[in-house]
C-alpha cells in the first residue's frame, strides 16, 4: 500500500515537443516568440525536474500516474466542445487540429518521462482529468492518501487536477518548477490564485530534502 503518489499530467510529444501544430498555433495566436519560455522551461526545469521525482517515488514503490490527453475519435468530435472550438481555430489558421487522437504516436509521454513498468497510464478526453477516469478509484484502491502533481499546462489541467484531487479528499501537493503553461503569465497566476485553494504549492528541491529526511528517520528507528 502506497501513501503517497505522483501525477504527471499531460507531459505528452505535441503538447511538450515544439515540432507539432500546437507549437505552430501558439506562434500564430500571440506575440513572436511568446511561448520561447514555454519550451525552454520545458527543457531545462520540468522535464528535469519531473525526472528527478520520477526516480524517488519509483525507489519507494510509490505509485506514479501518467494522463494523456485527445479524442477517442479519429475527428475529434468526443472532445468537449471548448476543445473543438481550439481544433477548428487550429484547422482554419494550420490546417490541422492541435489535440490529437489518442491513437496518434504524439500523444504518447515523451520519451524522457516513458513511464515504466508498473506505473499506470490513464487516457482522458477532458481537462477535468476524474471527469470520465477512475483515477480516483485507482488512486484510493492503493492506499493513497496524498498527490503530488506535476506536468502542464499548469493554469488548465494541472488546476484541474489539484482542484477535482482535493474535491476528492485527497491532500495535494503542486510542483511549482515541474509545470509549465505556454504563457508565463498564466503559469504564475495559476501558482499564484488559482492553485493555493486547494492545494500546496512546493518545490523540486523541498520535496526531495524531505524524502531524504524521511528516509533518514526511518533507518535510525531500525537501529
Amino acid at each position: 500500500m502506497t501513501r503517497q503518489a505522483l501525477v504527471v499530467v499531460d507531459m505528452q510529444e505535441y503538447f511538450c515537443q515544439p515540432g507539432h501544430a500546437l507549437a505552430r498555433f501558439l506562434a500564430t495566436a500571440g506575440q513572436p516568440g511568446a511561448a520561447d519560455w514555454y519550451w525552454d522551461r520545458l527543457e531545462t526545469t520540468v522535464v528535469p525536474n519531473i525526472s528527478r521525482l520520477l526516480a524517488e517515488f519509483r525507489a519507494r514503490a510509490d505509485l506514479v500516474l501518467f494522463t494523456e490527453f485527445g479524442s477517442r475519435a479519429t475527428d475529434g468530435s468526443d472532445l468537449p466542445r471548448w476543445a473543438r472550438r481550439h481544433n477548428e481555430m487550429a484547422i482554419a489558421a494550420l490546417g490541422e487540429p492541435i489535440y490529437l487522437p489518442l491513437s496518434d504516436p504524439a500523444a504518447r509521454v515523451i520519451p524522457e518521462l516513458a513511464p515504466a513498468p508498473g506505473d499506470v497510464v490513464v487516457q482522458k478526453t477532458t481537462s477535468g482529468p476524474l471527469a470520465g477516469t477512475d483515477i480516483a478509484a485507482r488512486l484510493a484502491k492503493a492506499g493513497v492518501e496524498t498527490v503530488v502533481v506535476t506536468g502542464v499546462v499548469t493554469d488548465v489541467c494541472v488546476t484541474g487536477m489539484a482542484r477535482e484531487l482535493a474535491d476528492a479528499d485527497f491532500g495535494v501537493f503542486v510542483v511549482a518548477d515541474a509545470c509549465g503553461a505556454p504563457m508565463r503569465e498564466s503559469h504564475e497566476w495559476a501558482l499564484r490564485v488559482a492553485i493555493p485553494t486547494f492545494a500546496a504549492i512546493t518545490a523540486t528541491d523541498d520535496l526531495l530534502a524531505e524524502a531524504t529526511g524521511m528516509a533518514v528517520a526511518e533507518q535510525r528507528k531500525a537501529l
